[in-house]
């Protein structure tokens, strides 16, 4: 039962983080990534802590802060800081339906982590659909950027093709840190009494301060409009808000549940047939443009997120 539930709560985290992602595309359109980076958690954060302080009490969130659990939450606190930035930099050179298939190659680096440090026992049905997800994000990723080339040229526009060169870069570097996020966050919720909702709150919330301070110290050098190099125009800023509460109070609360119950071997793949859920949602309301190349290798991620959902069976 808890297993099927696990994987039920990695579907959800991935449609979440799906939707998510396509509203943060329209968000960051003319906002700065580092103030999105701490603007999209302005409503999630004192949410989640809310919740966690009113389900599991005051003690559920002092636990963070003993060690070694606050050596965890301060380099997850990093890692997502820095993922996250760099996926919505991403998503300023490229579109969303290339962007997040690409930065969807966080389980590599989490089971690669995972197999070296020998937190979790890593099956090779568990591999084979995590190669599986590689592979489909990269073969889309070759893709993406042969027909952006190819545009480019026809447009003789150079700009076009750097960008997208830096959009596939910024995404891998986004799943980089996205996956070290998850190792560390997966030590935090080993802690005894440590709950999900509770972690989510302070971690995410150290992660906005520490954004926010960035923007600030600036915002300070800059000394040209103050108010403008920290902030954003409101209609962004309640988009990037919205977003943030549906990537982190629904995403990535089933995300952690789900790890909790099955594993970040099995959940961290399954959430990340989110590039499934992206193309639709931004084909139909960013008209965006998907060749049928890019079809199939979406589909040979889902393929990949099937095996680890049957992972019980094969072992």
């Amino acid at each position: 039962m808890s297993f099927g539930i696990g994987v039920t709560l990695s579907f959800v985290a991935a449609i979440a983080w799906g939707s998510s992602m396509v509203i943060f595309k329209v968000g960051i359109k003319n906002t700065d990534p580092l103030i999105a980076t701490y603007i999209k958690g302005i409503v999630a954060v004192p949410v989640l802590i809310l919740l966690g302080w009113i389900l599991y009490g005051v003690e559920s969130l002092a636990l963070l802060f003993t060690y070694p659990n606050s050596l965890w939450l301060l380099l997850a606190t990093v890692s997502i800081t820095f993922g996250d930035f760099f996926s919505l930099f991403a998503l300023k050179k490229i579109n969303v339906s290339i962007a997040q298939p690409i930065s969807a190659v966080y389980p590599f680096f989490t089971t690669l982590i995972l197999l070296i440090a020998k937190i979790e026992k890593i099956t090779w049905v568990i591999i084979t659909g995590t190669l599986l997800i590689i592979l489909g994000v990269s073969t889309i990723s070759y893709f993406t950027q042969r027909t952006s080339n190819q545009e480019a040229k026809r447009e003789h526009d150079k700009n076009n093709g750097k960008n997208t060169i830096y959009g596939i870069i910024l995404s891998v570097l986004a799943a980089t840190f996205w996956g070290l996020t998850i190792v560390f966050t997966r030590l935090i919720l080993d802690g005894e009494g440590v709950e999900v909702i509770s972690m989510m709150g302070i971690r995410n919330g150290l992660m906005v301060a520490m954004a926010f301070i960035l923007v600030l110290i600036r915002a300070t050098i800059k000394r040209d409009n103050f108010m403008k190099n920290i902030f954003t125009q409101k209609k962004e800023a309640f988009i990037l808000m919205g977003g943030g509460a549906i990537a982190w109070c629904i995403g990535g609360v089933s995300f952690f549940t789900a790890v909790t119950m099955i594993g970040a071997g099995i959940s961290t793949p399954l959430s990340s047939i989110s590039p499934f859920i992206v193309t639709i949602l931004s084909v139909i309301f960013l008209k965006e443009k998907i060749t049928k190349k890019q079809i199939s290798s979406i589909f040979i991620i889902v393929m990949g997120a099937v095996i680890l959902s049957l992972k019980e069976i094969f072992s």
